[in-house]
């Protein structure tokens, strides 16, 4: 009976972390449909939480270099997975994660203001470039994974004399950016910002994660597009959390009776 009852505990608990992981996805989208985007002009003295769209422009910190394609932007995110295999099932297993930015400008043709991306929850298009086994890396991803411990070459091959065997496994490296003048969707805390000069169009105060705000998110798209990308991974996961707590409940009541 103990095998049983530890295969029902474990459904039950990948269950619970999945309805979990789910609900918080979609109490984010909650937050961002309640209200409405604010014209940057009227964050002039605004203290609290705030949407704004618009477009992502150069700032005084000017941009950071993505880690994959070189790319100047300013906010990036990126991951590295492999593909695994166990019997007859294969799966991506992250190997390494990571994200930066720089404090940049929304202009919403109302005025400018200054976003702070640390602690955000970054949403962004992803961009993908999948290795087969065997195959050399391009130069900057070779870079990247001799510099990485976490993540190993699989470019190994074994001359068989007939024919070669590549040993390795498949990886994909995907990584996200704000690109300098993309569509840029906002919602964070707006504190005091840096004083500006008389007659400037840059509002005073600086949009950034806080207390005061439940969720900090910047996204490459509109509110309700921002919303519908956070939603769909959060109904995937807590309908397959719902299923999984449903049916450890089922065989339960089933034992009972």
């Amino acid at each position: 009976m103990v095998l049983p009852q530890l295969v029902a505990l474990a459904f039950l608990a990948v269950g619970g972390y999945l309805l979990y992981a789910g609900g918080r996805r979609l109490t984010t989208v909650f937050h961002i449909l309640r209200s409405d985007p604010l014209p940057v002009r009227e964050l002039h003295g605004h203290r609290g939480p705030v949407e704004i769209e618009g477009r992502a422009v150069e700032g005084d910190d000017g941009t950071v270099e993505a880690p994959f394609t070189g790319s100047r932007c300013l906010a990036y995110t990126y991951e590295v997975e492999e593909l695994r295999s166990s019997g007859k099932s294969e799966s991506w297993e992250t190997l390494d994660t990571g994200m930066a930015g720089v404090d940049f400008v929304v202009d919403d043709g109302t005025g400018r203001v200054v976003v702070d991306p640390e602690g955000a929850d970054i949403h962004l298009e992803p961009q993908s470039v999948t290795v087969p086994p065997g195959t050399e890396l391009p130069e900057r991803l070779a870079r990247y994974v001799a510099a990485t411990d976490g993540v190993d070459p699989q470019d190994r091959v074994i001359d068989l004399k007939v024919t070669q065997l590549n040993v390795g496994n498949e990886q994909r490296f995907t990584e996200r950016r704000l690109d300098v003048g993309e569509a840029v969707y906002v919602y964070g805390q707006a504190t005091r910002g840096p004083s500006v000069e008389w007659g400037s169009n840059l509002v005073d105060a600086l949009v950034g994660d806080g207390a005061a705000t439940p969720v900090f998110v910047i996204s490459d798209t509109d509110e309700r597009g921002t919303a519908w990308r956070i939603a769909r991974g959060g109904l995937w996961r807590a309908g397959l959390g719902l299923v999984l707590v449903a049916a450890v409940a089922a065989v339960a009541a089933g034992a009972l009776l």
